[in-house]
């Protein structure tokens, strides 16, 4: 630190040097200036002078003949014939031309005394210039002085910090040496038992190929046994794993078989709004609070009962609905046809509980997810494959609402593979990965069937 501010210093004063002697040369062309203004003025004044004298030499003998003239005139004006009179007025005529240049000289004269004064004035600025410089040198040297010795100090200072220092460091130095020769000498004991070690180790290390390769076979043998014993595990466990979901499908299947094949759910809707505010407003629907599966219709005084295989009452949840379906997209993973599909008359609330909102989505968001949880779930052990079709069925006629022309009219026929399931030919299916590809299809056949 101490040598970069010495060096700091000693560019410091480098500069102001280098800034001395650009002043000094400043000084040096100014004062050539000044001599050569001043050769300039000595020598515009002597011209000025000559002319001056040159000028008053030449307008006197002038004005004075032209004065004795003009008396002479004047005086034998009255005498003269009529061809003294036109002397005079030629007379006349020359002496006022005389006079316009006379006037002429004056005022050339004036212009060249102004001349004179600016040049004057001129020099006298160059010499307070000069003089101003002078003082700006002398401060400059006095300054550049003072740093001067500033950075001698600082300099004489510095050095003797160094020297301290570079004392205390050798000391330290020397200190040092002394601890390191104390442990060198410590030392030898423990690099004679190294050494010993190391010869031994040294002797070892000729003995290890052949150790390794003993090794190394050994383990290559366990390796072998034990990759053996695990296939054969592996191998056990996978048999029985099918045989629990052969198992698990036949029981699923079972219980689907017992509930039913068709089943049919009712789900009853809040009251609206309106419908509260109505007069003519009542109540047509009861519910058995002992049986889910019995629903009481008020009709024309009589009571209607309608027993059904669960019934929701307008408190029921989405999720309640989806829990009673939920075990018919295992059935559809295992290979049964499935279908689920809402019936009523407008505004009783069909596409509330199939698609539901963003927040509380209804079957077919839920029935989604589900699939695709499955088949993640399933995915080490079993290969899927998702397709998507949409038709539509409207006065009798099957559109097909992914094709290119939606309007072609198609058929529903058996499949000719015997196994007596019914296909439409030429049904456009497309190959989905998740919800939300399954949900741009639907966007679009929606836009499609209005």
């Amino acid at each position: 630190r101490w040598e970069n501010q010495a060096r700091q210093r000693e560019r410091r004063l480098a500069e102001l040097e280098q800034e001395l002697l650009e002043k000094n040369s400043r000084m040096e062309g100014l004062q050539r200036q000044l001599d050569d203004s001043r050769g300039q003025l000595e020598e515009s004044r002597r011209r000025q002078v000559e002319r001056i004298k040159a000028l008053s030499g030449r307008t006197k003998p002038n004005v004075l003949v032209c004065w004795c003239v003009h008396q002479y005139v004047t005086h034998t004006v009255e005498v003269e014939s009529a061809d003294s009179q036109k002397a005079l007025a030629e007379m006349q005529v020359k002496n006022g031309a005389l006079q316009e240049q006379l006037s002429v000289q004056r005022q050339l004269l004036r212009e060249l005394e102004t001349q004179l004064h600016e040049s004057q004035r001129t020099c006298a600025q160059l010499r307070t210039q000069i003089l101003v410089y002078e003082g700006e040198m002398e401060r400059a040297q006095g300054q550049l002085e003072v740093e001067m010795q500033n950075l001698e100090e600082e300099k004489n200072r510095v050095i003797e910090e160094a020297f301290i220092r570079a004392e205390s460091e050798m000391k330290a130095v020397h200190e040092n040496l002394a601890g390191v020769r104390m442990n060198l000498l410590s030392l030898q004991p423990a690099l004679r038992t190294l050494t010993s070690d190391y010869n031994c180790l040294k002797r070892q290390v000729q003995d290890f190929p052949f150790m390794l390769d003993k090794a190394i076979t050994e383990a290559k043998q366990e390796i072998c046994q034990v990759i053996s014993e695990v296939s054969s595990t592996n191998q056990e466990l996978l048999r029985k794993y099918k045989r629990e979901m052969n198992l698990r499908k036949k029981c699923h299947n079972e219980l689907v078989r017992l509930k039913g094949n068709i089943r049919v759910f009712c789900r009853v809707r809040p009251v609206s709004q309106e419908e509260q505010d109505s007069a003519d407003a009542k109540t047509m629907l009861s519910f058995d609070s002992d049986d889910d599966a019995i629903l009481y219709l008020s009709n024309k005084g009589k009571i209607m009962t309608f027993e059904l295989d669960k019934v929701f009452p307008p408190h029921a949840t989405q999720e309640e609905v989806f829990q009673e379906v939920q075990a018919l997209i295992t059935s559809c993973i295992d290979g049964y046809n499935v279908c689920i599909f809402a019936y009523g008359q407008t505004g009783s609330g069909k596409t509330y509980t199939m698609e539901g909102v963003t927040h509380d989505p209804g079957i077919n968001q839920r029935a989604l997810r589900l699939l695709f949880s499955e088949v993640t779930e399933k995915a080490p052990d079993w290969d899927y494959k998702i397709t998507v079709s949409m038709v539509e069925i409207y006065n009798e006629t099957l559109r097909d609402l992914l094709g290119e022309n939606p309007a072609d009219k198609l058929d529903i026929k058996m499949n000719p593979d015997g196994s007596g399931q019914l296909y439409v030919p030429g049904l456009t299916e497309i190959t989905v990965q998740s919800p939300e590809d399954i949900n741009k299809v639907r966007t679009s056949c929606f836009f499609l069937s209005v």
